[in-house]
């Protein structure tokens, strides 16, 4: 299920991310990253895609390895982008913590390290 979302994000398929979400999901986009907010539900979830993706006129996520953990599935990954307009090319490296009920995504997490997405799967 996390493949074929990220999958899904590098063809630029937001439409199909959709379908891969609970109803009940929720993402916490902290600072340091762009779009930082509290997003909830498929509307919301879809508000993030959106404002995150909206900078670049390229945005893939590289995922380095899915590691399971109980219910939690963290993803190590590196986000490459190259800026709208600006044609500024950029790396930052992201650990995606992500929850899932019922076979769908009920949670996401940006992390900047694996120890600080392993933490915040302990709190939830």
């Amino acid at each position: 299920m996390a493949r074929r979302g990220f999958a899904a994000f590098n063809r630029g398929e937001f439409d199909l991310l959709g379908e891969l979400l609970h109803e009940d999901v929720v993402a916490e986009v902290p600072e340091p990253f762009a779009a930082a907010d509290l997003y909830r539900g498929p509307e919301g979830f879809a508000r993030m895609v959106r404002e995150w993706s909206e900078p670049w006129d390229e945005l893939t996520i590289d995922v380095h390895e899915l590691i399971e953990e109980g219910d939690a599935v963290f993803a190590p990954s590196t986000q490459h982008g190259r800026g709208r307009g600006s044609g500024v090319v950029t790396s930052m490296p992201t650990v995606f913590l992500v929850r899932f009920r019922e076979a769908r995504i009920v949670f996401l997490r940006l992390c900047v390290t694996l120890e600080e997405a392993r933490e915040h799967a302990r709190d939830i």
